[in-house]
């Protein structure tokens, strides 16, 4: 017993270590962008555009606020969170689509609860999250890869991926949301269901990120899939569960009648998005900015085709590595160009399948580890110093 203690606090400091060299870069990138890129305005951070109008408690005189343009994903989180009971009809005004943007409570309401729901502080809390999620999203890297019997220090190769940093640049929800969706998968792997008492993780897990991004639906599907496959049923039972917090939510939301659209804009026909992307990629060129756009594209290809293929039944025992490979090829066929125009867009939304492909190659040979973690890496060092 005293060597497997001694073992056990060993590992654990592996990944305490690799959760702290995660968090010593997100600090370090995002002071990068506080001072060099946004000029010392943490509003930088949200991307905020001339075109919406501006929340009601925000000063336009201490706001980054660029010129022209819409505004991004970031700009509609900052709102609600300053707002987040939406009290105050100009919130409504200053948001593109309220409903929309309503459903993805979890992490403005945490930037509000965390920044005491001082205007002043919130722009600070929702940053800080993002910091500290890609330091925990290394962590339950980490903590699989040592379930694995791997080196918890391969978990780094989170950080090579390049939305984990346009996601810090623009805060928004995504590194909140694969909090959830990964910890929930690593916690299926590692905690079986009636065979471990903390796989009730794995729900409540899921539903925390179904009330932060509606794509943890792919996760949560792929659990059940698995769980239906090996008929424990009960377990099923319990994860129905995590879908009623967003239930809810989505009730009062229609309750509250708020406009804007359903987002159904987002996807489309089986493969018409795929083929407006290349065909977009052909007639812009060969220009810089066309050509990292190509790279990042076909990096996120090659990214899940090499999930799909790790994950294939004779190589592995992860089923849910297996079918969230499966379901977000899935994702990726009916996603419309509105989505995949844009590599700040489609590397954020399909983030995950680079956390579920570094996962799956937890058991394959070093080299390849290496040689995807300097490709993805090329493509992050290229955004921070060139694109952010």
């Amino acid at each position: 017993m005293a060597v497997e203690k001694i073992a056990q606090n060993i590992g654990r400091k592996d990944i305490y270590q690799a959760m702290l060299v995660a968090l010593g870069l997100a600090i370090a990138v995002a002071s990068y962008f506080y001072w060099a890129k946004f000029d010392g305005q943490i509003t930088g951070f949200f991307r905020i555009g001339s075109v919406l109008p501006l929340s009601p408690l925000l000063n336009p005189a201490e706001t980054l606020i660029y010129q022209g343009e819409l505004g991004y994903d970031g700009q509609q989180f900052l709102t609600i969170a300053l707002d987040p009971g939406l009290h105050n009809p100009d919130s409504i005004a200053a948001l593109d689509h309220p409903s929309y943007r309503y459903r993805r409570i979890l992490y403005p309401l945490l930037g509000y609860v965390l920044g005491l729901g001082n205007p002043v502080l919130i722009p600070w809390a929702l940053v800080f999250i993002n910091i500290v999620a890609i330091a925990v999203c290394t962590g339950l890297t980490a903590f699989y890869f040592q379930d694995q019997k791997q080196k918890t220090m391969g978990a780094l190769a989170v950080l090579a991926i390049p939305g984990v940093w346009m996601v810090l640049f623009l805060s928004t929800a995504d590194l909140l949301a694969s909090i959830f969706s990964l910890g929930a998968v690593v916690c299926q792997a590692i905690f079986p269901p009636h065979q471990n008492k903390k796989w009730w993780l794995v729900p409540f897990l899921l539903a925390l990120g179904l009330l932060t991004r509606e794509t943890t639906l792919i996760i949560w599907l792929a659990i059940a899939l698995t769980l239906g496959q090996k008929r424990q049923w009960r377990s099923m039972g319990v994860l129905l569960l995590s879908l009623l917090p967003l239930t809810l939510w989505l009730g009062y939301i229609h309750g509250r009648q708020l406009p804007g659209g359903s987002g159904t804009g987002n996807f489309g026909w089986p493969l018409v998005g795929i083929g407006e992307k290349f065909q977009n990629l052909i007639q812009t060129g060969l220009t810089a900015n066309n050509l990292y756009e190509a790279f990042l594209w076909f990096l996120l290809l090659f990214t899940l085709a090499l999930l799909v293929w790790l994950t294939l039944p004779q190589r592995r025992d992860n089923i849910t590595l297996t079918y969230g490979g499966w379901l977000y090829g899935g994702l990726l066929l009916v996603a419309s160009f509105y989505i995949l125009n844009y590599y700040l867009n489609y590397s954020r939304v399909f983030l995950d399948v680079f956390l579920l492909t570094i996962l799956a190659m937890a058991s394959t040979p070093r080299l390849i580890r290496w040689l995807y973690t300097a490709i993805a890496g090329l493509g992050s060092v290229t955004f921070l110093l060139l694109k952010s």
